[in-house]
């Protein structure tokens, strides 16, 4: 990143609406963290919706306060427009960054387009962070510019991606130590490890998923651990598909293998324990991306959409990760046999499985599980590969911050 592009952008204002729980605040999350790591004396303002499920990947946000310092930057609730409207009206944001399509504020919309500030000669650059896909689309989008209502402002999209036509994926400096480096990781978690049973010599499973039947995983799982040389442990993170786990786990009585239920992480530590494992079961946006850039065997529980169209991207993404081995057991994984696939699901998949009920793709992913397990060694180089091919893209927060002075 040049000098000249790091002194001409002082200030940025970033948006986080939280829909999806953890995934939103924390991609914000990472953002801002990398955006302080490649400039520290840039000043964040970060403008969050729920505060309440911040603090839980940041223990020391208070959700009771309008405003608060974090790390040196301003944090804002989205929901108290006085607090908000005064400190801005203030300091008219000149960029903003809005994530995942969440828009403006009404308040901040009213300084942003009001008289004042067009009258004030300066230009608010407005960027749009979007999801993370794998879509060709993507390519097409990035570095778009938007429509405005107002000559004073200028829109644009930023496309995260796994191509060089993107702009790569967010690497702060937490997570870049906790690939490389084994005791740094644990040096993350030594506190984690001090409650649960945690060792180098085990094999470890990390489940953070959407809620599902997971009938599937303890009859493959546990074969898997009665014929392997390693105590298997299985770690279950909070959220969403936390109460659907323990009930199969209920009603599963011949376990062979440890399940420990992980308290709420802090980010850093989340990173930490994720590069420590040896299988991931992955859902949401942050995480995601993490487990691409781990180069960990994974397969990934995508956000559910109308007539299955999430099929499509999770298409999308297997094509460039180049597993076939992985392929029937993802369709299988989230695949909701309740609803119809909608035409672009058809045409992305073909006839990928014979399954045509839960009861028939509970037997095939057990199968399809225990054949990946068992013969882990023949997937690890395509993770492998894919997650240098990503990492070497470079970081998405430098190439922000070098395109952003570019918009006049």
């Amino acid at each position: 990143m040049s000098e000249s592009n790091l002194s001409e952008i002082k200030e940025i204002t970033v948006l986080c609406k939280v829909l999806d729980n953890f995934g939103d605040i924390g991609v914000v999350y990472r953002l801002c963290r990398s955006l302080s790591d490649v400039n520290g004396s840039l000043k964040l303002n970060l403008v969050v919706s729920d505060l309440e499920t911040f603090k839980r990947m940041a223990q020391e946000i208070n959700p009771e306060l309008s405003f608060q310092t974090y790390r040196g930057w301003n944090i804002f609730d989205w929901n108290d427009a006085e607090t908000c409207t005064k400190y801005f009206s203030e300091n008219p944001p000149t960029v903003v960054l809005q994530t995942f399509q969440c828009g403006l504020p009404d308040w901040l919309d009213e300084i942003i387009y009001g008289e004042e500030f067009s009258a004030s000669k300066k230009l608010c650059r407005i960027v749009n962070i979007e999801y993370l896909t794998a879509e060709k689309w993507a390519e097409d989008f990035h570095l778009l510019r938007g429509a405005a209502r107002t000559a004073s402002v200028r829109k644009y999209f930023f496309m995260p991606g796994f191509t060089p036509k993107t702009g790569g994926l967010i690497l702060d400096k937490n997570f870049t130590e906790c690939l490389k480096d084994k005791n740094y990781r644990k040096s993350k978690i030594e506190s984690l490890t001090k409650s649960i049973p945690f060792s180098d010599e085990d094999f470890k499973i990390l489940v953070f998923s959407y809620p599902k039947d997971f009938s599937f995983f303890f009859e493959a799982v546990n074969e898997f651990s009665q014929k392997s040389s390693r105590k298997i442990h299985v770690y279950v993170a909070p959220g969403a598909g936390l109460a659907s786990f323990k009930k199969t786990e209920s009603e599963y009585q011949k376990a062979n293998f440890c399940v420990d239920y992980l308290p709420y992480l802090s980010q850093e530590a989340w990173d930490a324990f994720l590069c420590s494992m040896d299988f991931l079961f992955i859902r949401g946006e942050d995480s995601f991306a993490r487990a691409a850039l781990s180069g960990i065997p994974f397969l990934w529980n995508i956000y559910q959409q109308d007539e299955e169209f999430h099929l499509v991207k999770l298409k999308a993404f297997l094509d460039i990760l180049n597993c076939p081995k992985i392929n029937e057991i993802s369709w299988l994984y989230n695949r909701n046999f309740g609803l119809e696939c909608g035409p672009e699901a058809i045409d992305a998949w073909g006839n990928i499985s014979e399954c045509k009920n839960e009861a028939d793709a509970q037997k095939k992913m057990a199968e399809l599980l225990k054949a990946i397990l068992f013969n882990l060694d023949g997937i690890k180089p395509a993770f492998r590969n894919f997650s240098k091919k990503t990492l070497d893209l470079g970081n998405l927060s430098e190439k922000l911050l070098d395109f952003l002075p570019l918009i006049k």
